[in-house]
């Protein structure tokens, strides 16, 4: 039977400018290309689980616009259960404006939108699920009361913790498995009053509580995992990156499947570490959100003597 999902979170409609570099104070930078696509975590994360093989339900909000009739119409393609997504008047849908450099690098602005109108009483009446995705993209209250609702439930709560900047302890408490990136999880341990220096290891473990796994990403050099007492490192499969966008929430994504799935840490975090490195192939988030055999077949493909 499949892994049900349940995600409570974000939808953006990204508009992607590809450029040189990011802009000084004050510069213009001519951009060398242009596109439009839908994003968001909570709907990359969604939509990724989908692909990979997951039962999805979504919980957000997008405006009486456009951009939200999109996001609607787009999550019954890719098979997600959108009943829970409510469309606001008066506020519009998200949107983002990612820059994306050469290298594959991202950088972000973000107007929030109807994303911060989705109050504690969207997540009043939750199905029951396996696991919940939440992220730091909506009001922390209604993600809050989502991850306690399920945590009672016995489901796993899967928290990505970006941005960080209303991410309290409340929330991380609710959390079964934090991910956050390199810096996140640097700002977290400074909030916590501890220093575990340069070893991603030891900032994941620094991080991890006998409650709360974490699982720290790296972007190009993998990720670093502390749970019950042990750590560990897994480094990515190579590929050719044209675009980072998404990349996380491939790994979010495939991380809370294949624990959800009864898989170990070093399991998931491999096959978390090949569909975020997927998703780098394709420019734009949405394009390049991975399906489950393609995920499979990189994982087989780069483990040890293959």
């Amino acid at each position: 039977m499949a892994v049900r999902a349940l995600v409570v979170g974000s939808l953006v409609m990204d508009l992607t400018f590809r450029v040189p570099k990011r802009p000084e104070p004050g510069e213009v930078v001519v951009a060398t290309d242009h596109a439009r696509y839908r994003g968001g975590k909570g709907y990359n994360q969604a939509v990724a689980l989908a692909r990979l093989g997951a039962d999805v339900t979504f919980v957000g909000a997008v405006g009486a616009d456009t951009n939200g009739d999109e996001f609607l119409e787009a999550l019954a393609r890719e098979g997600v259960d959108a009943g829970r997504v409510v469309q606001l008047r008066g506020t519009a849908t998200a949107v983002a404006v990612p820059l994306v450099t050469p290298d594959g690098d991202v950088g972000f602005v973000q107007y929030q939108g109807a994303n911060r109108q989705i109050a504690p009483a969207h997540a009043a009446d939750l199905p029951d699920c396996d696991v919940l995705l939440l992220q730091g993209e909506i009001s922390p209250g209604t993600s809050q009361q989502a991850g306690r609702t399920i945590a009672r439930r016995g489901g796993l709560v899967v928290l990505n913790p970006a941005p960080i900047e209303d991410i309290g302890p409340d929330l991380l408490a609710t959390a079964s498995v934090v991910i956050p990136n390199e810096v996140e999880a640097a700002g977290l341990a400074r909030r916590a009053g501890t220093d575990p220096g340069d070893d991603p290891e030891a900032l994941a473990a620094a991080l991890a509580t006998d409650g709360c796994a974490v699982v720290v990403t790296l972007g190009a050099r993998g990720a670093a995992w502390a749970a019950d007492g042990r750590t560990g490192m897994v480094a990515p499969p190579r590929v050719d990156a044209v675009d980072a966008t998404g990349a996380g929430d491939s790994f979010c994504a495939a991380l809370a499947l294949s624990l959800t799935e009864g898989n170990d840490y070093d399991a998931a975090v491999r096959f978390a570490c090949a569909a975020g490195a997927l998703a780098t192939t394709r420019h734009g988030a949405e394009p390049g959100l991975p399906h489950r055999a393609d995920v499979e077949a990189l994982v087989a493909a780069t483990r040890p003597g293959a």
